[in-house]
Formats: structure tokens, C-alpha cells, sequence
């Protein structure tokens, strides 16, 4: 686990959740955990976590809570497709946005994305 619901509580804006909340708080976290170990190709469990530097174990935490934040306020997963720009009945005509940036693609809150390309464990190759 990157961070915990102390960490979580500690570290956000908002105002402290109460005892039934942190069964959810735990369950975005998860969810948070599992898009940046996606987006970062599983390397954070391959090297370990503890192996990280201290720069990339704060900014692995800081996208996390971040990104959880988005999970609550946006919903779950999205699949990355690009979204409907515009659609016409007569004679069907659909138009798809390709104006998405990566962090949308990849279905993330943009400063997570941000703070993930800032540890180098987003990179392709290594």
C-alpha cells in the first residue's frame, strides 16, 4: 500500500471524514493505487516501493490522494475512448473529440499524471 487512510486524511483539503467513510476512503485508495500501478507499468510493485527514492515515494503518495480525490468527485475508470463531440439524427453523423490529453486518456486527474511523469516510471522503456 503506497498510502493509508491516515496519510489520505492528513494530506487533503476537505474536512475529516467520520468512522463509516474510511471503508470507502480505503476503496479509493485502491482503486487510486491500482490506475498509477497501470500507468506506471507495474514498476512501483516490481522495484518496491521501499526501493524508490524518497522524490518518487512522495510523489507516488501525493498522485494517489489525488487521484482518489478525482475516483470520488468523477466516478471509477473510464475506458479512455474518445467522447462525442457532436451527433446528428438526420442522416447520422457523429463526430468524436481527439482533443484528450494523455491524462484523460489514460482516465486520471491531471496533476496525478503530472506528479507520476515526475518520478520517470511512466517512461516506455527503461
Amino acid at each position: 500500500m503506497y498510502v493509508d487512510i491516515d496519510y489520505y486524511i492528513a494530506n487533503r483539503k476537505s474536512s475529516e471524514p467520520d468512522a463509516e467513510c474510511t471503508k470507502d476512503i480505503q476503496e479509493l485508495l485502491d482503486l487510486a493505487e491500482m490506475k498509477v500501478d497501470e500507468v506506471t507499468f507495474n514498476r512501483i510493485r516490481g522495484i518496491g516501493f521501499d526501493n524508490l527514492t524518497e522524490f518518487q515515494k512522495d510523489k507516488v503518495r501525493k498522485a494517489v490522494c489525488v487521484q482518489a480525490d478525482y475516483i470520488q468527485e468523477y466516478g471509477g475508470y473510464t475506458d479512455g475512448e474518445p467522447q462525442i463531440e457532436s451527433y446528428s439524427v438526420l442522416d447520422i453523423s457523429v463526430s468524436v473529440s481527439n482533443k484528450q490529453t494523455d491524462a484523460e486518456r489514460a482516465g486520471m486527474a491531471t496533476l496525478a499524471y503530472k506528479l507520476l511523469e515526475q518520478t520517470g516510471l511512466m517512461r516506455r522503456a527503461l
